[in-house]
Formats: structure tokens, C-alpha cells, sequence
């Protein structure tokens, strides 16, 4: 991937040539520079890769960004390069980010399950990369050691994340997968009540509970919340076995994003507390692990699924 900056970007664009154009960085960002161009009145969303994220596909980034345009989970992608990574999208007039309190307004709450929904079901060609949580959980935790700081919970770490890994094995239900719902990523406009999900850089051909666990860990859920998530999602019923599947993806997704933390603390030219970030993540954990459920779920992950409501 060739490095650029953004006056080489903007230049690009054969659209924008010989137009007035103004930018500024845009905050919230913990992976890479992001930008928002006014081009003679119309606003943009530019994105060039940080350093450190090597291990993002770009191209497949790029791939799942269409499919959310296309399903309208996400904003219109207007341009692409391949060889620096950079992506332009619409700029996102009359959205806000969303809050870890808005998951508690109703209208809000169903607007994400229907979005992710929508990106996983949309009927497209499929990726080009198949990538377990577990594949990027374990490469964080290689790129996570070399990086000079290993966890003092890293044994159990391991150890609940290979005993995940054998439980779903061979139950995982392919799909266009966003991988990463932090809170963030998450768009919302209050005047159309209008959902959007931005970010797909860690996308790939996953198991959908990988999403959801996630989205549940990052935004607290309760147990009603769970079970509330998975009705929307399911059409109005909860498989048992589905249900199990998400609660220890919530497990093997924090897991994940603990040594990304780590990994990113140690490579990162962004401005960012991620050992507070990792921090947050080993709270949850321990919490998750705690659960007196656990061997449940691993039993029943491995079963046929029943119906509860």
C-alpha cells in the first residue's frame, strides 16, 4: 500500500480538478486519519489508512463498503484507489454519531438490528476474504506479543478462545460481517430517523452472532436487550442455539479487540489511549467469563437448536 497524504489524495479525484477545495480533519477516528473536503458546497468523507493497519484488506474494505451502499446500511461510496487504500464517501449531512445511551431509545434500537440485517442479507457476491473472529483473534494476539506487552490474563485468554473456537466450529452461517460495532460506527439522523453504519475495514465472510455479540459487549446490553436483539433480528423468535452462539462471540470479540488494543498501542501514529481501551475490554471479559452460563453455551453451541421466546 503506498503512503499518501491528503493534498495527494484530493488530487486525484479527476472530478475535483480545477474546483475549490477546502478540508479539515475530522475527530473520532482511532485508526486513521479521516477528513471532511467542502468541494465548491459539497462535503465529503475521506479516509487514508494509519500506519500500523497493514493487516487490513483494503479491497475487501472496499467490497463491503458497496454492499452497505447497496443495501443502504451505509453511505454512497464515490471513489476508490487501490494502491493507496483511500475511499471517499458522502458525507453524512444531518447525522450524529450514536451514544452508548442511545441503544435504550426503542426507535434507535430497532434501526440497528434492521441495518445489520439488511448488510448481511443483501443478495450480492459474497467477500473476497473468509475471516473467523477467532483468525483475528488470534493474529492480534501474535502482533500483540511482539508489540513487548502480554496480558497477565493471557492464559485464560487463550484458553477460552480455543474452547469457543472448537464449540462453533462448523455452525457458522456465512455472511457479509461488519466485525466491528463499536458504538461509533454507528450514524444516526433524529429528523428521517435514519440509521447508518460506516467503518467496515475488518469485514469478511463471518458468522452473523459475531456481529451481534459484538454490538451487545461494546453497548453494555442487558439480558432483555440480548434477547430483545435477537427477536428483531430473528424475525420475532429467539433459536436457543443462535442465542448461544452470540453470547460467546461477545466473549470471543472482546477477546479480539483486547490484543488489537494492545497490538495498536505499540504501532499506532493515532493519538489514542489504547491501553485504556484495552482496559475496558478486560473488564467486560472478566465479567463475561464469570457468567455461571458458560459451559451451557458451550454445550448447547455444539447441539441442535431449540425455540425460546
Amino acid at each position: 500500500m503506498r503512503k499518501t497524504t491528503i493534498d495527494e489524495a484530493i488530487a486525484r479525484v479527476d472530478d475535483w480538478k480545477g474546483k475549490e477545495i477546502s478540508y479539515k480533519p475530522v475527530s473520532g477516528g482511532i485508526t486513521n486519519p479521516n477528513f471532511k473536503v467542502d468541494v465548491e458546497g459539497e462535503h465529503f468523507f475521506l479516509k487514508i489508512p494509519g500506519a500500523g493497519t497493514d493487516y487490513i484488506n483494503r479491497e475487501v474494505c472496499h467490497e463491503a463498503n458497496v454492499i452497505a451502499d447497496e443495501s443502504k446500511a451505509g453511505p454512497r461510496v464515490h471513489y476508490y484507489f487501490e494502491d493507496t487504500g483511500v475511499e471517499i464517501f458522502q458525507w453524512l449531512d444531518g447525522y450524529r454519531q450514536v451514544t452508548f445511551g442511545d441503544v435504550y431509545d426503542k426507535d434507535i434500537f430497532q434501526s440497528i438490528f434492521e441495518r445489520i440485517r439488511d448488510f448481511h442479507h443483501l443478495e450480492t457476491k459474497p467477500l473476497n476474504l473468509k475471516q473467523s473472529i477467532f483468525e483475528q483473534a488470534w493474529d492480534m494476539n501474535a502482533r500483540a506479543k511482539k508489540g513487548g506487552y502480554i496480558s497477565p490474563f493471557n492464559d485464560k485468554m487463550e484458553y477460552l478462545l480455543s474452547a469457543i473456537e472448537k464449540a462453533l466450529a462448523g455452525s457458522e452461517e456465512l455472511c457479509p460481517c461488519h466485525n466491528d460495532f463499536w458504538t461509533n460506527n454507528l450514524m444516526y439522523n433524529e429528523e428521517t430517523n435514519d440509521l447508518k453504519i460506516i467503518d467496515y475495514e475488518y469485514a469478511s465472510m463471518n458468522d452473523p452472532y459475531v456481529d451481534l455479540g459484538l454490538i451487545s459487549a461494546v453497548n453494555y446490553f442487558t439480558e432483555d436487550m440480548d434477547v430483545e436483539m435477537m427477536k428483531i433480528y430473528g424475525g420475532g423468535k429467539v433459536d436457543e442455539r443462535a442465542f448461544a452462539r452470540m453470547k460467546l462471540n461477545k466473549i470471543a470479540c472482546d477477546i479480539k479487540w483486547a490484543y488489537w488494543a494492545l497490538y495498536q498501542a505499540a504501532s499506532s501514529n493515532v493519538e489514542f489511549d489504547y491501553m485504556n481501551w484495552y482496559g475496558q475490554k478486560m473488564a467486560r471479559l472478566q465479567h463475561f467469563w464469570l457468567d455461571s452460563r458458560l459451559d451451557y453455551w458451550l454445550d448447547v453451541a455444539r447441539e441442535k437448536s431449540t425455540r425460546i421466546s
